[in-house]
């Protein structure tokens, strides 16, 4: 009797063992893992890199920074080069001359040609628009 009343409490007692497919997933989104990850991958494998390239560029460097006379310089030139390009629709020609390049424009007969020649290493570029009647007729 204690044997059968010790049995059928213990089948009482013991719950069903449940189960299921073990499903593997992969993490790297390389291998058709989640793509949320990605971002969090590639910021741990970057605060684990100590390689640091001799030939990158250090962007913390203040000798590459232009100074204020160079951006003032490129402004200038940049307003006279527009106001050169502003002349054309009128039919008036025009000339640029920089330590760099030199820039002549003229308008013949509504084809604008542009030469532009590059005085360091004497390349030089002509640029021919045609068309240029219907603009300079606003």
């Amino acid at each position: 009797m204690k044997v059968l009343s010790l049995i059928l409490g213990m089948s009482l007692l013991s719950t069903a063992a449940q189960a299921g497919n073990m499903t593997f997933q992969f993490v790297n989104p390389n291998f058709g893992g989640n793509p949320n990850n990605g971002s969090f991958l590639l910021s741990q494998a970057n605060a684990q890199n100590s390689y640091k390239d001799p030939d990158a560029y250090d962007w913390n460097s203040t000798s590459s920074t232009p100074s204020a006379l160079d951006n003032f310089t490129s402004a200038i030139q940049s307003q006279l080069l527009g106001n050169l390009m502003g002349n054309i629709s009128t039919g008036k020609p025009g000339r640029l001359v920089t330590k760099d390049f030199i820039v002549d424009i003229k308008n013949t007969d509504g084809q604008l040609m542009m030469n532009i020649l590059d005085r360091t290493t004497g390349k030089s570029s002509t640029i021919q628009v045609d068309g240029l009647s219907s603009i300079s007729s606003n």
